[in-house]
């Protein structure tokens, strides 16, 4: 917060952050309860990619299943398996498989362990409500987060959630080298019939493919 001379607009401007920070974190706590009481969660997004400074852009779609910290991540280049202990990344070419086990203590990134992003705001950032957007025809609140690590690539993630249901439209990740990364999430679906197989690597299905197992 800016502090001024005057006490009174000092005053307001301290009511006005405060309002702010504590609408936001209504939202995050809200989206956090929601998404911590589903069984599972499938669904598709597209991912952007864009570099202010070469202005290099790019685009593809992906699909996710979690079930508590489980997962399976289809990208553009490969597909990742995780059961809650170990990780399978299948790099689709060269049909390759590197297997390891991602380390579980509280600061572990979202890549390897990406159902944190539900609760991450509750440790690692400032937050701040922004107001109402309508983004391509979708009513969203707008929510920043600000990394308390200074050290971190990125100086801020903006996150767009609906307006009706409190779910997440999309997240923008503002990187400090000028990149801007953005996931627009569609399609989802909760609560499906989903079996435990699901978050392995079937070495069966894959005769051909070479694993590498990274585990000491």
């Amino acid at each position: 917060m800016r502090y001024i001379a005057l006490l009174i607009i000092i005053s307001m401007a301290a009511f006005g952050t405060y309002a702010q920070d504590r609408n936001a974190e209504k939202l995050l706590e809200a989206l956090s309860e929601k998404h911590n009481a589903y069984e599972n969660i499938k669904a598709d997004f597209t991912f952007h990619y864009k570099n202010l400074q070469t202005e290099g852009e790019n685009e593809w779609t992906g699909k996710i299943i979690m079930q508590g910290e489980k997962y399976k991540l289809e990208l553009k280049n490969s597909t990742i398996y995780y059961d809650g202990k170990t990780l399978w990344n299948h790099l689709h070419d060269p049909n390759e498989v590197n297997i390891s086990e991602p380390p579980k203590q509280e600061d572990s990134d979202i890549i390897n362990h990406p159902h944190q992003i539900f609760d991450i705001y509750q440790k690692d950032f400032k937050y701040k409500y922004l107001g109402k957007e309508t983004i391509n025809g979708q009513e969203v609140y707008v929510v920043d987060l600000y990394p308390k690590e200074l050290d971190k690539d990125y100086s801020r993630i903006r996150l767009n959630l609906t307006q009706n249901d409190v779910q997440i439209h999309s997240a923008r990740i503002f990187a400090k080298d000028g990149s801007r990364y953005q996931i627009e999430i569609k399609n989802m679906q909760t609560n499906q019939a989903i079996g435990d197989s699901t978050f392995v690597f079937n070495e069966e299905a894959h005769p051909d493919a070479e694993v590498i197992d990274m585990r000491f």
